[in-house]
């Protein structure tokens, strides 16, 4: 996508607000509509993910981390109960880009067979992906993380078996939540996120490489998440309080419009 920078223009400027403060600047392609991150070709990117202060990954205790594990938890069960309507007891599901694995264990716990793989983080857990093996892929909030998102899919797309199914969540750069913070809004996590995306060009690249969408399911508890992140970014007195408000609103606002801080689209093989 970066080879037609000359045909993009500046979305938005904003930092590292996690490891770095390093400054950023976001592009959007004008074809495809996704907004992408524009870093260094040479540029090491595992150092903006080693760092104690990126939650998804560490264990770090406290108040936060403690609420960020309870919330995962119901989201799993969430999760589960709309998958599940779709999975048959034979099915073999691929966690890619599974982080902690923590979900792939959920899954594991309810007699899911599934295959865990980190392709971000260099924990393989299981590699074994030949053609045609997977009746369903998930990608958490995995896409925007990877450096070329047409070969990752196109790759992904050879994995699943005929009529497999492809979920995909990923922040809404439209939500209410995201107007509301701007540069500071904690979904942009630059530059460990290299694209951005709405849900029409989300929809459009899944569409182009020959899936349809079979339904959209919100993240509701990502609003609170990001709201409060983004208010600790913006330097907020009370950030607990700023995330229930601009979380809740983004959350009904969405009710109208569906657009959710977050989202899981899940698409079948067209």
């Amino acid at each position: 996508m970066k080879q037609s920078l000359k045909k993009d223009r500046m979305f938005l400027s904003t930092k590292d607000y996690v490891a770095s403060n390093e400054h950023f600047n976001l592009f959007l392609d004008s074809k495809t509509n996704i907004v992408w991150t524009d870093v260094a070709e040479d540029h090491n990117h595992n150092k903006y993910y080693e760092n104690e202060n990126y939650l998804p990954h560490n264990e770090k205790k406290g108040l936060f981390s403690f609420f960020y594990k309870l919330s995962q938890n119901i989201m799993f069960s969430y999760k589960f109960k709309v998958l599940k309507k779709i999975l048959q007891p034979s099915n073999i599901i691929l966690d890619y880009g599974s982080g902690d694995g923590h979900f792939a264990e959920f899954l594991k716990k309810q007699e899911i067979n599934v295959h865990a793989y980190d392709p971000i983080i260099n924990k393989p857990k299981n590699s074994q992906t030949i053609d045609n093996q997977y009746d369903m892929i998930m990608m958490w909030h995995v896409l925007e993380h990877v450096p070329d998102i047409n070969k990752t899919v196109i790759a992904l797309e050879k994995k699943l078996k005929h009529n497999g199914a492809l979920v995909v969540a990923v922040p809404n750069r439209d939500s209410f939540d995201s107007k509301a913070y701007g540069e500071h809004w904690a979904a942009w996590d630059v530059p460990r996120h290299l694209y951005h995306f709405n849900h029409n060009s989300l929809e459009n690249l899944m569409k182009e490489k020959g899936f349809s969408l079979i339904s959209k399911h919100p993240l509701w508890l990502d609003s609170y998440y990001v709201s409060y992140l983004s208010s600790k970014y913006k330097k907020s007195i009370f950030p607990w309080i700023n995330s229930l408000v601009i979380g809740s609103l983004s959350n009904i606002l969405a009710i109208i419009t569906s657009k959710y801080s977050s989202s899981f689209y899940i698409f079948k093989r067209a």
